[in-house]
């Protein structure tokens, strides 16, 4: 088997089918397989899933208790038996010829890991943006790369999500994602993007993301927000553990304070001083007057500005402050 295709499914009715049929619609001549893992629907996601197996040899189907995203990719990962997997959302979909492009390039260039590029859109596939990061071509072009080799900048800019990747199986099927954790691509990426030996950047916007879609870290306003926390001690255990960190921490770090920025603006009132209370309990390895000076963008330094304020007054004077400046409403 050439490629296996994993699907986590949860309550997507409305827009699994479009997903499958993107995915089964390829201009791909070789073997490929379909694994969805319908992680415990209470809508027709699981029908439709059971229908389309019926017509499709490629698809194969897995229904489990709801356990979450991390234990639906991880569920798939257990079965599939192509050379390359690629993750795929059911509420997204792909490019007819992303598949072919994929493989061929992986192949050409011997890559364990073949990033590339996405659209953002709303949820109806109106297009929006496409990310590209021409400074990692200009770099880098064809060439492949990993922790060792590539500079820290490339960890800043690649996305840490799982699914604008290709990789090779032998690479990630052991690495597991994180049960029950929102923002679960982080350590994930941490743990691939660390030991991958050949790592290519391909300039093709293959993958439309579905943006502010239920359940998106970047929407989360309750408790699960503080998952955020987690997600990033554990990226930053895997970048000791695999002797990144004193390369990659300024990054992983400014990365750390954008996401509890992005977060802190729409988290629900009555549990803003627990959040500024973990923020103040978070470790921020960072020498701020070189984070100052350094060429992260304004707005990176802006957050970390943020953050240092967080951690060096008392809630009461921070709460007057952001309501003061519009910051909270």
């Amino acid at each position: 088997m050439d490629i296996s295709v994993t699907i986590p499914v949860y309550n997507v009715e409305k827009y699994l089918a479009r997903c499958l049929d993107t995915v089964l619609n390829q201009t791909f001549q070789g073997d490929y397989e379909i694994i969805c893992v319908d992680d415990g629907s209470t809508d027709n996601s699981g029908k439709i899933l059971d229908d389309y197996a019926k017509k499709y040899s490629k698809i194969n189907v897995i229904h489990q208790e709801n356990q979450s995203l991390s234990v639906a990719r991880n569920t798939a990962l257990e079965l599939v038996t192509g050379k390359y997997t690629m993750f795929v959302d059911s509420d997204d979909f792909i490019a007819q010829n992303t598949l072919e492009g994929l493989y061929n390039t992986a192949q050409k260039r011997n890559a364990d890991v073949v990033v590339f590029d996405f659209v953002h859109g709303n949820a109806e596939g109106n297009k929006k943006e496409t990310l590209y990061f021409k400074n990692i071509v200009e770099k880098y072009g064809e060439k492949t790369f990993n922790a060792e080799t590539a500079e820290p900048f490339v960890y800043r800019f690649i996305p840490t999500a799982t699914w604008n990747k290709f990789y090779l199986t032998d690479l990630v099927r052991d690495i597991k994602f994180i049960p029950n954790l929102n923002n679960q691509d982080r350590p994930h990426w941490a743990e691939v993007y660390t030991i991958a030996k050949n790592i290519t950047y391909l300039p093709v916007p293959y993958y439309y993301y579905a943006m502010n879609r239920e359940g998106s870290i970047t929407l989360l306003s309750d408790k699960k927000a503080f998952d955020v926390f987690r997600a990033f001690d554990e990226a930053e255990k895997v970048l000791h553990k695999n002797n990144c960190y004193d390369k990659l921490k300024t990054i992983h770090f400014a990365h750390y304070a954008n996401n509890l920025i992005r977060i802190l603006r729409t988290i629900e009132s009555s549990i803003r001083e627990d959040f500024v209370a973990k923020i103040k309990e978070a470790n921020f390895d960072v020498d701020y007057n070189k984070f100052f000076k350094s060429d992260f963008y304004p707005f990176e330094k802006d957050n970390m500005r943020f953050v240092k304020f967080l951690k060096e007054n008392d809630f009461s004077a921070i709460n007057s402050a952001l309501y003061r400046y519009g910051f909270w409403k």
